[in-house]
């Protein structure tokens, strides 16, 4: 999965002006000595006990992981060879119930033997949580997502088709039935598009959804397909959500720590949105597509769509990593860690929704739900889009 980033609201970065130093907290970034598996494993420890901001929720009992692990690390110590797939098992076995689903960690195993096929211990639990799901599935290929088009096309039911893409994502968008504006999104990568470029063609697409919101006489509804976006930029909001909205809208609450124990949070604070300059209320259903693939800011986009009058999700129960991310020490005590040991992936902030649902190893579960045809699709039927689109012209 791409990397996934996240700018918090302009009232979060308050939170950097009332941190207080703490002089005996060890960045778990700086390099430190570490000459052994028991080491390298106590800096981990360490590091997550730390920083991850999660505990109040999460399941594990990070003392019971330290006191039963640390024994079996020193028994590692005396080794002169280790196996890459015996640290992959401890470690596998240290983190498969985090809850946060962003979370990754990789270790260069530097006892492996010479002839290894790898060195490097990798692990990401969310992704094991969600392949473990009876309904997950790949994203479908491009070709099958082009012939869905395809197929409406011929039946003259889309006008106004625009697609764009560039190295980080492809967009289109769409106006079908005559007043349905459909917009997909592969990430949210938008704020980072370069118009000026020739080979950045994704805000032609953006922008042609922009125009359908202005132009469209009659809005039946508006479909937002954030299948298979594994999340980006909260600012590109100001295109999605933003420009449908004529007052301030509620997304949601963020928490950091600010502090050095497990618990030592920050008070929540509340992230809100906006109207576009150029807005137009839109009363008609507002509807997130989404599916298993769907991760980070696209969830946080179903969160806030379903705080609007006529929000509704439809697909499937979607990944489950919420939590936001950005540069760890930056303005709070949790975070990312990357030290010359390893390489933590782990949420800055935990987020819940306007209603206090925190969905963080969870996923949105969707209003109504509709699971990938994978046969269907490779014959052009798209079922997910197809359901959706009956619900906005019946209402049900």
């Amino acid at each position: 999965m791409k990397s996934i980033k996240y700018l918090l609201l302009s009232v979060v970065l308050l939170a950097s002006a009332c941190r207080k130093d703490a002089p005996e907290l060890m960045n778990p970034n700086e390099s430190r000595m570490a000459n052994t598996p028991s080491q390298v494993f106590e800096i981990f420890w360490r590091a997550m006990n730390n920083t991850y901001v999660f505990w109040d929720i999460d399941p594990t009992d990070w003392d019971k992981i330290h006191d039963d692990y640390l024994p079996r690390f020193w028994e590692l110590d005396a080794l002169e060879i280790i196996e890459t797939e015996k640290l992959q098992e401890l470690y596998t076995e240290i983190c498969e119930n985090l809850v946060d689903h962003h979370f990754s960690l990789v270790i260069i195993n530097d006892k492996a033997p010479e002839d290894a096929e790898t060195r490097q211990v990798a692990v990401q639990p969310g992704i094991d949580e969600a392949m473990s799901r009876d309904y997950f599935h790949f994203y479908f290929s491009w070709e099958a997502f082009e012939a869905c088009i395809a197929k409406y096309k011929g039946a003259g039911r889309i006008s106004d088709f625009v697609e764009g893409q560039n190295k980080d994502m492809y967009a289109c968008s769409y106006n079908i039935d005559d007043g349905i504006i459909y917009l997909y999104l592969s990430a949210f990568s938008i704020s980072d598009a370069k118009p000026d470029d020739p080979e950045d063609t994704v805000m032609e697409a953006v922008d042609n959804y922009l125009r359908l919101i202005q132009e469209t006489p009659e809005i039946k509804g508006v479909i937002l397909d954030v299948r298979g976006n594994g999340g980006g930029y909260l600012a590109d909001m100001q295109y999605t959500i933003a420009p449908l909205i004529d007052e301030e809208l509620l997304i949601g609450y963020t928490r950091v720590k600010e502090g050095l124990g497990r618990l030592d949070y920050a008070p929540w604070i509340p992230s809100t949105l906006a109207p576009a300059a150029r807005h137009r209320k839109v009363e008609a259903p507002v509807v997130v597509l989404a599916d298993i693939l769907s991760g980070s800011m696209a969830e946080m986009t179903a969160m806030a769509v379903s705080e609007l009058p006529g929000g509704c999700v439809i697909g499937e129960r979607t990944l489950g990593a919420t939590g936001p991310l950005m540069d760890n020490y930056a303005f709070s005590y949790s975070g990312q860690v990357n030290n010359p040991y390893m390489t933590i992936y782990t949420s800055t902030a935990m987020l819940k929704d306007a209603k206090g649902v925190v969905y963080e190893g969870v996923g949105v579960t969707p209003d109504i739900e509709v699971l990938y045809d994978e046969a269907a699709m490779e014959s052009g039927t798209d079922v997910q889009l197809d359901r959706t689109i009956e619900y906005i012209h019946t209402g049900r």
